[in-house]
């Protein structure tokens, strides 16, 4: 019997959100993916120069789920209009 390919989740994201099309790789396949810059390497927690910095990801294919918080709006206060003197066809 083969020897079962250690795979992982194709792109595994780091900041674990979910890719809305992902795929199961081998370890070879995804170096040839990076080797040929691959678009969604970039943003990959298997990214050879991610790696080096912050090690491999805790479990092949995904990371801890962390909840994503919604950006909140920003809410500006209003600019109150100041009526200027003369303003409006009005003579001063």
């Amino acid at each position: 019997m083969a020897t079962p390919v250690p795979s992982r989740v194709c792109p595994t994201r780091v900041d674990h959100s979910p890719a809305l099309f992902a795929h199961l790789v081998g370890a070879g396949d995804c170096q040839k993916r990076q080797r040929s810059l691959y678009h969604k390497c970039f943003t990959c927690a298997y990214n050879n120069d991610y790696v080096s910095l912050n090690g491999l990801p805790a479990s092949p294919g995904a990371g801890p789920r962390v909840p994503v918080k919604p950006i909140e709006p920003v809410v500006e206060e209003p600019v109150p209009i100041v009526q200027l003197p003369g303003a409006h066809g009005q003579a001063g």
